[in-house]
């Protein structure tokens, strides 16, 4: 049997592990709620922020970093929201960062999530305001009509289409279709044997041309194979060479030294022609004498030839002087 004593005991005991438990979720509450926070504003024009609530998760690139602490309308424009939330103290909030409203995967549940921002950017300042982004309801809300009016177009279409003088119009292009088909089917049976004699011209035609492509590439190897061979090598090596030692060779100092020489056997010739034009008519007297000397040997000549005792007794004049003739 339990004594009074026991149940007391057990009554404390019972009392003071309640009290450590709501002691225990009391200083985590605190911890939770009562860390201080950084203050942000985001303002929402004309976007609904169905969904969102106050507690409501704010993410960045998907690692929860805050919570919306106030949801409420401008007083000064009724078509503007502002969200007040609450970010973890330190988290780098850039000036260009965008305020999307997503949702968590498929309950739908609605969320603020930061995207953007630059490592160049100034961070934005205590109490500033984030850029709004998109709605993801306002973009498929968005989508949607767009695609409805799509519809209705294409509807209206189709329906203009069918309409009662373009049924016509289809029904005649469908038979004149249809004969066209008719009359390029007969063309082709008329003339098969002329497309088959055409294909077949055409496939020796292709036949030769590769062939003559595989020439030519045979043709270029061998180009190929000739320009990359010692012997190009050589020779384009010794033209490098001639040509380099033409330019060390000073060509255009031995071409300045050939016109130098040119200039001086010009120089020599005009005296030569001038020595001549001064002399003339020494050298025609010259010529005179040489010939009148070449006359007396002559004959001379001639007179030996006819009486060689010439040589030894001279000759006697035709025609002597009186004081000389023999007496």
């Amino acid at each position: 049997m339990i004594t009074r004593s026991q149940k007391i005991r057990l009554g404390i005991f019972i009392s003071s592990a309640l009290l450590i438990f709501i002691a225990a979720i009391f200083v985590i509450s605190i911890s939770r709620f009562f860390k201080e926070k950084d203050v942000y504003h985001i303002a929402y024009q004309n976007i609904s922020v169905s969904g969102l609530d106050v507690g409501s998760s704010v993410k960045y690139l998907g690692i929860k970093v805050g919570a919306i602490k106030d949801i409420r309308v401008d007083p000064e424009d009724i078509n503007r929201i502002i969200v007040t939330v609450g970010i973890n103290k330190g988290t780098p909030i850039k000036k260009d960062v965008k305020a999307d409203i997503s949702t968590i995967g498929i309950t739908g549940i609605k969320l603020i999530e930061l995207r953007g921002g630059t490592n160049e950017a100034p961070f934005l300042e205590l109490g500033g305001f984030i850029k709004a982004g998109s709605s993801l309801t306002e973009d498929i809300t968005g989508k949607a009509e767009l695609i409805a009016e799509k519809i209705e177009l294409l509807l209206n279409n189709l329906l203009e289409f069918t309409s009662d003088p373009n049924r016509g119009k289809i029904i005649d292009l469908v038979d004149h279709s249809t004969n066209t088909f008719a009359n390029f089917n007969s063309i082709l049976n008329e003339n098969k044997k002329n497309i088959r004699r055409s294909i077949t011209n055409l496939n020796s035609i292709m036949d030769e041309l590769a062939l003559a492509g595989r020439s030519t590439r045979t043709a270029m190897q061998k180009i190929e194979s000739f320009v990359k061979s010692d012997t190009v090598t050589a020779t384009l090596k010794n033209i490098a060479e001639i040509s380099d030692k033409l330019n060390k060779s000073n060509i255009y100092n031995l071409d300045e030294q050939v016109n130098i020489a040119i200039d001086r056997t010009n120089k020599i010739l005009n005296q030569l022609d001038l020595l001549v034009k001064n002399n003339r008519v020494q050298f025609n007297e010259t010529i005179n004498n040489l010939n009148e000397t070449i006359q007396y040997l002559n004959n001379a000549a001639r007179q030996i030839d006819e009486d060689p005792s010439v040589l030894l007794g001279g000759t006697t004049p035709k025609n002597p002087p009186d004081d000389k003739l023999e007496r």
